[in-house]
């Protein structure tokens, strides 16, 4: 794996506390894996894309359905159901192009 070298501005508080740290051992750039490592994880990045659970619930929080809406005339469960009810509103759509 290749290896980068990151380069960190710090206002002359953090190098104040950087130099603590230093003085007592800490390796920064251990410090900064450590705290990148963490962060990513906290974000659960790597697990956002497996979790279609919390993907689709995250999508009806943001895109909720309308209020007073009905129910569907069909089982969205039942595959043949739902196949069926796409298959006739795709050709009324298509009726209501040509």
């Amino acid at each position: 794996m290749k290896k980068r070298l990151v380069n960190v501005r710090l206002d002359e508080e953090r190098l104040k506390k950087a130099s603590k740290l230093r003085e007592r051992g800490i390796v920064l750039s251990d410090l900064v894996r450590e705290a990148i490592d963490a962060r990513y994880d906290a974000l659960g990045v790597a697990d956002e894309s497996r979790d279609t659970d919390r993907l689709v619930a995250r999508l009806f929080e943001r895109y909720p359905d309308p209020p007073g809406l009905p129910r569907r005339a069909y089982d969205v469960h039942a595959a043949r159901e739902a196949r069926a009810a796409v298959r006739r509103r795709l050709r009324r759509s298509a009726k209501s192009v040509k």
